[in-house]
C-alpha cells in the first residue's frame, strides 16, 4: 500500500528523530529507505554537483514504479515516509503528492532557521563535504545552488519557511506543524498529539533515549573517515556497518565521535536579521509563538 501520510521536512529540524519515534508505534510502518525523495526528484537535474552530492543522489527514487516497490510488502493502518527535501521544492512537490497519493495528512518539522542553517553546515562538515567557513559558505550559497548543488547547501534558503509551509496549508486539509524545540522539550506530549493527528492509539509509550543524526566535527581520524561522504570506501564501510551493527549502538558511537562548535555572535545576529520578516509572516500563518526565534 502507498503512503497515507508524509513527513516532508524541513532538513536538520528533527525529521530523523521523529521518523524513529513514530516507527516504534505498531500501527505505523515505513519502508526501509527512510528518504525516498521521489516527489522532489521528479523535477531535479541529476547528478548534483556539490561535494559528496553523488553519494546522496544514488539513493533518490526517480520513478513512480520504483516508489511503489518500496511499499509492496507494507500493510498497516498508517504507512509513511520522511523525505525532508519535499518541502524545499514545495512549488512542485505539493501537486505531485496530490496527484499520486491524494489529500493525505502532512507533518512538517520546523526549527529556529538560524540554528537550522548552522546545523546543516555542521552536518556537511561532519561528513567532510563542506570545506569553507560558515561565513564563506553563506556567501557561496547563491552560486552553489545556481550551479546545481543539492538543496542541503542552501543554508539560508532552506530556512525561509513561510512560502514552503503556506503551499501545503493551502493545498492539504490536514497539516501538522511541529517545532523541533517542542519535540526536544516535551516529546511525550508531541508524540501523543501526532498519534491523535494520525488517528492511531495515542497512549503508546515511545522510547526517546537515542539521539539521532547529530551534527558536529569528527574528533579523530577514524570517525572522520567513517563519517565522510566524500570518500567511496568510507561510504561502503558505513553501509555495511548499518547492516551488521544495531542502530542504537551506531548512534551512541557517532554521538561520542563528534565535537560541537558554536556559531559566532556576528553570524548569528546577521542571520537573525535576514530571517526576521519571514518568521513574522510564518508566526501569523501557523498561529504559534516564535518570539524565541526573533
Amino acid at each position: 500500500m502507498l503512503p497515507n501520510f508524509l513527513i516532508i521536512g524541513s532538513s536538520k529540524c528533527g525529521t530523523t528523530a521523529l521518523y524513529y519515534y513514530l516507527k516504534q508505534h505498531p500501527e505505523i510502518s515505513f519502508p526501509k529507505l527512510k528518504e525516498p525523495k521521489y516527489f522532489s526528484s521528479i523535477d531535479q537535474n541529476f547528478p548534483h554537483k556539490g561535494v559528496g552530492d553523488i553519494s546522496v543522489d544514488r539513493y533518490a527514487i526517480k520513478s513512480l514504479d520504483q516508489y511503489k516497490k518500496l511499499f509492496q510488502q507494507i500493510n498497516n493502518k498508517r504507512v509513511g515516509e520522511a523525505s525532508p527535501d519535499t518541502i524545499y521544492f514545495h512549488e512542485k512537490t505539493a501537486d505531485h503528492i496530490l496527484s499520486a497519493l491524494g489529500d493525505i495528512p502532512i507533518i512538517i518539522m520546523l526549527r529556529n532557521p538560524v540554528k537550522r542553517a548552522f546545523s546543516a553546515y555542521m552536518y556537511l562538515k561532519r561528513d567532510s563535504r563542506e570545506q569553507l567557513s560558515f561565513k564563506n559558505g553563506l556567501i557561496a550559497e547563491e552560486a552553489r545552488l545556481a550551479d546545481n548543488w543539492d538543496f542541503i547547501w542552501g543554508y539560508k534558503k532552506c530556512g525561509l519557511y513561510y512560502e514552503q509551509v503556506k503551499t501545503f496549508i493551502d493545498k492539504f486539509s490536514k497539516v501538522k506543524i511541529i517545532l523541533q524545540e517542542d519535540l526536544k522539550q516535551k516529546p511525550s506530549k508531541i508524540l501523543k498529539e501526532l498519534h491523535e493527528f494520525l488517528d492511531i492509539e495515542k497512549n503508546f509509550k515511545t522510547d526517546f533515549s537515542i539521539k539521532h543524526n547529530e551534527s558536529g566535527i569528527p574528533n579523530n581520524i577514524v570517525s572522520k573517515f567513517l563519517l565522510s561522504r566524500n570518500n567511496y570506501f568510507s561510504t561502503v564501510i558505513r553501509e555495511v556497518m548499518k547492516v551488521v551493527i544495531p542502530r542504537k549502538i551506531l548512534e551512541k558511537v557517532a554521538s561520542k565521535s563528534i565535537s560541537k562548535i558554536s556559531i559566532s555572535e556576528d553570524d548569528y545576529n546577521s542571520l537573525k536579521s535576514y530571517f526576521k520578516d519571514d518568521i513574522c509572516k510564518l508566526e501569523k500563518l501557523i498561529q504559534k509563538d516564535l518570539s524565541s526565534w526573533k
